[in-house]
């Protein structure tokens, strides 16, 4: 079989192609990729895992205790997760699997944590950053519960639908609420509940699964499921709009962007995109205009100078402690020390992801984050590039049109799709960067599900094409 070219070097993650569940046989497509076929079943242990985990992910947006208040001092979502990991490890053993932690997103993610760690002897608090540190590492066992457990495109499907269909719970119950005008936000702003009752946490939220649902609605063949997912993207896009969120206004801009940018019909997201905005210019209330232009008057909203102040503070204690910073999770507590005179005496979080990182870790803190991030968004990058043909430029010049098109290189159905998840995942990642300008979001959820996977689908595609090269015995 003739060996085609890869941009993944030789031996730069491990694990055993048994637990991929991949055949030693590979189809080679034209574009230089390959098509894989799942043969080995996977056990018992296994697969109560996957299934805990599909409900973890489901729980953290449903968020049951907002629907039954009794339940709300029940940690069932972390309960959850504890028995997917506790099945996960029992699944290892039997197969005599070692763990996979030695990808470079990985390594950065645990140098993060371990800064984290670090940061707790010099922090402000030491109690608060100990239990801020505890919350990392629950994120920490998520990401390694989607690295180790979605290593098949099917389980990616299905947990884009869980995440869809969970969604839907916050962003009806926001819908709801604003028609019905129950707990709006300074009067106007629609919300949900419990972790979801601030309009920016509900709109950051709903934007980082408007790309996962885009790449269900292209990677499904049926029409009546691309119904549905064009239906939830619409009660995801309203329920964005009617939270009045700035900064979510930024990171819908951005996902679009990244949509156009990373899609192979560029031209039609484009006019798709356009049109949406037509709409939203049409129908968009005066209210909504007056908080987008503080977003360039800043300096006469209260709130967005708010924003500022935090900044600054952020920048002076890493001007104070340039290593180790003030102490994970003690952003707040370091405030009345680092804000500047005229910030007033209200205390003030981050406002801000990096600027967050930076004030409570450090420089070194804010180095392996960073490399956390990019290392995850350039590995869902080049899973994209190697399954999919080049994308068609934006506009075309009537002398290239004239001529005679060149046949499309054939791609594998697994290709394919594998190709829409990873940009899916990677577009998500970019909605949540334009969040962070404006949130202080390292400790949510969403990056570590998101990272995770693109971690997951770089390592399964890197793992096939060493397959199909005879690497593995």
């Amino acid at each position: 079989m003739e060996t085609a070219r890869t941009p993944f070097p030789k031996g730069r993650f491990g694990g055993s192609m048994t637990a991929l569940g991949w055949r030693k046989t590979a189809e080679v497509s034209a574009t230089g990729g390959r098509s894989f076929q799942e043969t080995e079943a996977p056990s018992r242990q296994e697969r109560i895992a996957y299934g805990a985990l599909l409900l973890f992910v489901a729980l953290i947006y449903i968020t049951p205790g907002t629907l039954y208040p009794p339940l709300e001092a029940v940690p069932i979502a972390k309960g959850v997760a504890v028995i997917s990991f506790l099945f996960l490890f029992s699944a290892l053993r039997a197969k005599g699997v070692s763990w996979r932690l030695s990808d470079p997103a990985t390594l950065w993610l645990i140098a993060f944590v371990a800064i984290g760690g670090l940061s707790i002897a010099t922090s402000l608090w030491r109690i608060y950053s100990l239990n801020a540190f505890l919350d990392l590492l629950k994120l920490i066992l998520v990401y390694l519960l989607v690295l180790h457990l979605v290593d098949r495109l099917e389980r990616v499907r299905r947990l884009f639908w869980v995440m869809l269909w969970a969604g839907m719970v916050p962003a009806a119950g926001t819908l709801a609420h604003y028609l019905l005008k129950i707990d709006l936000v300074e009067g106007y702003r629609g919300a949900w509940r419990g972790v979801y009752a601030d309009p920016n946490d509900l709109a950051y939220n709903l934007i980082v699964l408007i790309p996962i649902g885009l790449s269900l609605l292209e990677a499904e063949r049926s029409f009546v499921k691309r119904g549905l997912v064009f239906g939830i993207l619409t009660v995801f896009m309203v329920a964005i709009y009617v939270t009045f969120s700035r900064g979510g206004l930024v990171g819908l801009m951005a996902v679009f962007f990244f949509q156009i940018l990373r899609s192979r019909n560029r031209m039609l997201h484009f006019s798709l995109a356009t049109i949406l905005l037509m709409v939203f210019l049409a129908v968009a209330p005066a209210r909504y205009w007056e908080r987008a232009e503080t977003i360039l008057k800043f300096r006469h909203d209260e709130s967005a100078m708010g924003r500022v102040y935090a900044w600054q503070a952020g920048l002076s204690m890493v001007a104070d402690r340039p290593l180790l910073g003030v102490g994970l999770g003690c952003f707040v507590m370091g405030w009345p020390i680092y804000a500047p005179a005229e910030a007033g005496t209200k205390w003030r979080a981050a406002h801000n992801t990096f600027v967050a990182v930076m004030g409570e870790t450090g420089l070194l803190g804010l180095a392996a984050f960073g490399a956390f991030i990019g290392t995850t968004l350039r590995g869902a990058q080049k899973v994209n590039r190697l399954a999919r043909p080049a994308p068609r430029p934006l506009f075309i010049s009537p002398s290239i049109e004239k001529k005679e098109p060149a046949e499309a290189p054939s791609v594998t159905e697994a290709n394919r799709r594998a190709a829409l998840y990873a940009r899916g995942v990677e577009i998500a990642l970019w909605g949540f960067l334009a969040c962070s300008l404006t949130l202080g979001i390292a400790r949510s959820w969403p990056p570590y599900l998101f990272a995770g996977l693109a971690v997951a689908l770089y390592t399964l595609r890197m793992a096939g094409v060493r397959e199909a090269r005879g690497e593995f015995k």
